[in-house]
């Protein structure tokens, strides 16, 4: 058989080996012969206990990062959350080298919160890098959030992270990395650049494969003041009482 290399994991990572025994695992035996006993026995904490392991991989201490859903639904979650936190402000920073998915949830957002919020886009000078004077220039008393992709996908430009977040909280603005073209790839050190809020996919250089849930992060400090605008089952407080009003639960 010809040797392959493989060199396209932007847009899927290659298949490790001992993924195919534990797919195999997961459905005949966990899910084949423990059917609903599997629940009990490691299902419930995976969201938590696999984000603590890809925390690991983004300089994220523990109880910070879940895996769930996906990457434009967490980004919406952390983007609503995020917004309603700086009530007083109407500017959402960001730039055209942004992954457009990302752009377009924003979009969403201002529409959902009737349009009083605008979307600052900074141009790029080449088409490859970011104009980080016009950026920082943007980061005024307006400015409620910052979101950009830590790394470009067009381009691979790799932003200072840590220099960006400093600057965005020193306008008072919180900040929301995508990760999904760097987590697994460049070095990230989430609670050392002291970032608010982050999500990426596990498919591209985490090797998650199609289909493989997005994960998200929330800094400690802001864990009980964020509200998910989402109310589900699994973000109530006791969601085994099933009772009929929502209680935020802890974290």
């Amino acid at each position: 058989m010809r040797k392959l290399i493989y060199l396209d994991g932007n847009s899927l990572g290659r298949l490790p080996a001992r993924t195919v025994e534990r797919v195999r695992a997961t459905v005949e035996q966990e899910w084949g012969q423990g059917l609903i006993r599997s629940w009990n026995a490691g299902w419930y904490q995976a969201t938590a206990r696999i984000g603590d392991k890809i925390g690991q991989l983004i300089g994220a201490g523990p109880g910070q990062v879940v895996v769930s859903d996906s990457t434009s639904v967490n980004l919406f979650k952390l983007a609503m959350a995020a917004l309603a936190l700086r009530p007083e402000r109407d500017r959402i920073v960001s730039d055209v080298l942004n992954f457009p998915t990302d752009l377009y949830v924003l979009e969403s957002c201002i529409r959902l919160l009737g349009g009083r919020h605008r979307l600052h886009l900074i141009p790029s000078p080449d088409g490859m890098t970011t104009d980080q004077p016009a950026l920082f220039d943007a980061l005024d008393g307006r400015a409620a959030l910052l979101t950009l992709s830590h790394v470009a996908f067009k381009s691979a430009y790799l932003y200072d992270a840590a220099a960006v977040t400093e600057r965005a909280h020193q306008a008072g603005a919180l900040v929301l990395w995508d990760l999904s073209h760097s987590a697994g790839a460049v070095p990230i050190e989430l609670d050392r650049w002291g970032v608010d809020l982050a999500v990426g996919c596990t498919y591209k250089y985490l090797n998650g494969g199609p289909g493989a849930p997005a994960f998200l992060y929330v800094r400690r400090e802001l864990q009980e003041t964020a509200l998910s605008p989402i109310w589900g089952w699994f973000g109530r407080r006791s969601p085994f009482s099933f009772d009929l009003h929502y209680e935020q639960a802890e974290g």
